[in-house]
């Protein structure tokens, strides 16, 4: 968690486990924050900007698609937004389109939905006495959205796979797991979680990576590239220059000086 923000998280209720990761909130707390940087994360989110002074344009509900490097995010010294993260997959049934036409992208959810289903999110959110109530608020209208179709079945087990193992599977594990060849694999992958399973992969393992950075930031290169899985050093500085910006060293720097606005408090739910 950044000195400069607070950043809170809530989980989602029996109906939206199945789809939902968290709902979150964040607001800035200093004049002059700095800078935050955002690691991918193989998620979607929505997330409504409830700063004062936004445009009308900006305050309507946003689709980040999956990230598939790093950004530096400023933050405005009153900066306040709410958000919700899917599970990798989890967003598809929600938004209906294939998920690799909005990666790496943001646009207005009014582009996916009619807008009159999300005509009035911004002053709901804006009324809810506090980052709790504007968490549960969110989830209420995303309740009403509530797709009948369930994520896939195989394909979350396969997600899961690559989260439990640290992206440490093969893509041939995850194609038996599936039951299907290379092709189809990537094509579900990318509609369902909009990367291909091998960048998901490399996803995991760095943030195993950062988990160690958090831990032991002193950590040599040699043995974090070792407990994270890479094959070498080398290997874990190119990846971490790819997916973060940035050596290990440096990030770990930073997130001594800065911290990392994805980091729950300790009062997350």
């Amino acid at each position: 968690m950044s000195p400069a923000s607070l950043y809170f998280e809530r989980r989602p209720c029996a109906a939206l486990a199945p789809y939902v990761q968290c709902f979150w909130a964040l607001s800035a707390q200093l004049a002059s924050p700095p800078d935050n940087r955002v690691l991918p994360d193989g998620c979607l989110d929505i997330l409504v900007n409830l700063s004062p002074g936004q445009r009308a344009a900006d305050a309507r509900p946003q689709v980040i698609g999956t990230m598939l490097s790093a950004e530096v995010v400023p933050l405005e010294p009153a900066a306040c937004f709410v958000g919700v993260r899917f599970r990798p997959g989890g967003a598809r049934p929600f938004l209906r389109v294939p998920l690799d036409e909005v990666t790496g992208s943001q646009l207005c959810l009014d582009n996916l939905w009619p807008s009159a289903l999300t005509d009035g999110w911004t002053e709901r959110l804006l009324e809810a006495p506090g980052d709790e109530a504007r968490m549960a608020r969110m989830e209420e209208l995303l309740l009403r959205r509530l797709p009948s179709m369930q994520p896939d079945a195989a394909l979350s087990h396969a997600v899961e796979r690559i989260r439990a193992s640290r992206g440490r599977v093969t893509v041939e594990s995850l194609e038996a797991t599936l039951g299907v060849g290379a092709r189809q694999l990537e094509r579900r992958f990318q509609t369902a979680v909009g990367l291909a399973p091998k960048v998901l992969c490399r996803i995991a393992r760095m943030q195993h990576a950062v988990e160690w950075l958090k831990r032991t930031p002193t950590l040599p290169g040699a043995q974090l590239a070792l407990a994270a899985g890479y094959f070498d050093q080398a290997h874990l500085v190119r990846e971490f220059k790819a997916l973060v910006g940035a050596s290990p060293g440096a990030y770990a720097r930073e997130l001594a000086s800065v911290g990392f606005v994805q980091f729950p408090s300790e009062e997350a739910l």
